[in-house]
């Protein structure tokens, strides 16, 4: 029986957002209600900068602080963070078939950014996904327990896992 909460564990971040993205776009595509935030990646000077895709609305959540060219501190824009955390705070269960969190990444792995909001949302028996860098692979662990299995990157995977979990959805909720 598959489990309803589903990470995506990667040693780099070489097209993982973009498969997760994908994937959800699919789904969205094929009717399927898909709900949360994927992670884009913007080319600039320094590098480059992150911001957060609402799936529903579209809406764009800026999260990098720019702090200049020399600066080797997290980048993250927590209040970026917040503010994106309204798309979360506002699903209907009864209308979202799967959750897509951008990350488990340092600040969930600290019990902030969207930790609270995971930990609701996957307690409401919704089936989620995202994406855990290895680094944060034992937080991970931690605060899912054995409810959550990880997935390899290929698209056949994520549509097996959310094909059975979605059936185990809907069997719960009607019981």
């Amino acid at each position: 029986m598959p489990n309803l909460i589903a990470a995506l564990v990667s040693r780099s971040d070489s097209g993982v957002d973009q498969l997760v993205a994908s994937f959800a776009r699919s789904l969205i595509a094929r009717g399927r209600r898909v709900r949360g935030l994927v992670q884009e990646m913007h080319p600039d000077e320094q590098g480059c900068t992150f911001s957060l895709c609402d799936l529903e609305a579209g809406k764009r959540y800026a999260i990098s602080q720019d702090l200049g060219s020399c600066a080797l501190a997290c980048r993250v824009d927590t209040a970026g963070i917040a503010e994106a955390s309204e798309v979360y705070r506002r699903l209907d269960d009864n209308s979202t078939e799967l959750v897509i969190f951008n990350r488990f990444g340092g600040l969930e792995a600290q019990g902030e950014g969207f930790s609270a909001e995971m930990a609701d949302i996957m307690s409401r028996g919704i089936p989620s996904l995202t994406i855990v860098s290895e680094k944060h692979r034992d937080a991970w662990l931690r605060f899912t327990g054995d409810l959550a299995i990880e997935l390899d990157g290929r698209p056949q995977a994520l549509e097996e896992w959310f094909s059975g979990a979605y059936q185990d959805a809907l069997s719960a909720h009607e019981s």
